[in-house]
């Protein structure tokens, strides 16, 4: 592990367990979307959304009355399998932790998702439903949450673990 990611990890592992505390989102699953979501050549975290935004998971905006609160940028979106660059609005927010409770809240509570919290004590089917229940455009998303948590030992964040 590089000095990037170990920077990374201690500033978004403590928001993950308190979200995991908080909604039951597995923390291996919510680190490896930060990852997933928020990395770029430069390395985990540094994605333009997550520095100038705070938003590691691509959420996007709900509201857009007030400047301050969302971001244009953007975004590799999947259409029928074929990736297409297009602008979207993206939620911004003030803390790490304020976006784990946006993306925690969002998964615990959305009926869309009641199938991956089903499984939520297990890391693996988690992130299979994940992609199941449409969470991202990406056909290879469960595939890549999957290697993260592996190749990191995420489990380890886990309540379980």
């Amino acid at each position: 592990m590089n000095q990037n990611q170990s920077q990374f990890l201690a500033k978004v592992v403590p928001a993950a367990l308190a979200t995991e505390k908080q909604f039951g989102v597995p923390a291996s699953v919510t680190i490896a979307q930060a990852i997933f979501e928020s990395s770029n050549a430069l390395g985990w975290g540094q994605s333009t959304l997550a520095i100038k935004a705070n938003n590691y998971f691509g959420m996007k905006a709900l509201q857009h009355t007030d400047p301050e609160t969302y971001i244009e940028l953007p975004t590799h979106e999947y259409h029928n399998g074929v990736e297409d660059v297009e602008l979207a609005d993206f939620a911004r927010y003030s803390s790490v932790l304020e976006s784990f409770q946006a993306h925690a809240r969002l998964l615990a509570t959305a009926t869309r998702y009641a199938p991956a919290m089903a499984v939520k004590s297990d890391a693996a089917a988690f992130a299979r439903a994940l992609q199941q229940c449409g969470y991202s455009t990406n056909p290879a998303y469960a595939v890549g949450l999957l290697k993260a948590v592996a190749d990191y030992d995420l489990t380890q964040y886990d309540a379980a673990g």
